[in-house]
C-alpha cells in the first residue's frame, strides 16, 4: 500500500493541465482515507478525460482490488490506455501482468516488449521483469519481442499490443 501511495503522488505531480486538480486532489484525499471506493469515482472522470496517469492509476485500483472488485482484464484495459500514451509506470505493469498471465494469457514475449520499453524509459522495477521474461525466451522468440518493442517505440506506442 506504501508503494501505492508513492506511486499517487509521482503521478499526481506529473498530471497535465487539462485535468482538474480539484479530481485528482479529492480522489487522493479519499484514497489517503481509505475510501478506494471515491478514490475510484473521481480518478475514473480523470481517467476518462483521457489523462494517461488517470488511466494508470486507474489500472493499479483494479489489479489491487482497491474501490471496486479485482478485475485483471478491466486492469489491462486502462494500462493499454496509459501506456499508449508512454505512461512507463503502465508499461512495466503490463509486462508484469503479461510475465505472470494476470487478466491475460501467460506471454513472456510481450513480457519482455513491455518491460524492456519501461527499462529504457527509467523504470526501476522493469528491468528485472525484462531479464526473467528474456530467461523464458528462445533465440527466435527474443528476436521478435525485442523487435515488437523497437517496431512500437517507432510507432510511439500507437497501436501496441
Amino acid at each position: 500500500m506504501k508503494s501505492l501511495s508513492l506511486a499517487l503522488l509521482f503521478l499526481l505531480s506529473m498530471t497535465g493541465n487539462a485535468v482538474r486538480a480539484g479530481d485528482w486532489e479529492d480522489g487522493y484525499a479519499a484514497y489517503e482515507r481509505q475510501d478506494y471506493v471515491t478514490a475510484v469515482k473521481k480518478w475514473r472522470a480523470v481517467a476518462e478525460r483521457g489523462d494517461r496517469a488517470g488511466q494508470s492509476i486507474l489500472g493499479a485500483m483494479y489489479a489491487q482490488g482497491q474501490g471496486v472488485p479485482q478485475d485483471y482484464p478491466m486492469a489491462i484495459k486502462w494500462y493499454r490506455l496509459a501506456a499508449a500514451q508512454g505512461d512507463v509506470k503502465a508499461q512495466y505493469k503490463l509486462g508484469f501482468m503479461y510475465a505472470n498471465g494476470q487478466g491475460v494469457s501467460r506471454d513472456q514475449v510481450r513480457a519482455y516488449m513491455w518491460s524492456y520499453l519501461a527499462a529504457l524509459a527509467g523504470h526501476p522495477d522493469a528491468a528485472k521483469v525484462r531479464d526473467q521474461s528474456e530467461k523464458s525466451l528462445n533465440l527466435e522468440q527474443f528476436s521478435k519481442a525485442k523487435r515488437m518493442a523497437l517496431d512500437c517505440q517507432q510507432k510511439k506506442f500507437q497501436g501496441c499490443n
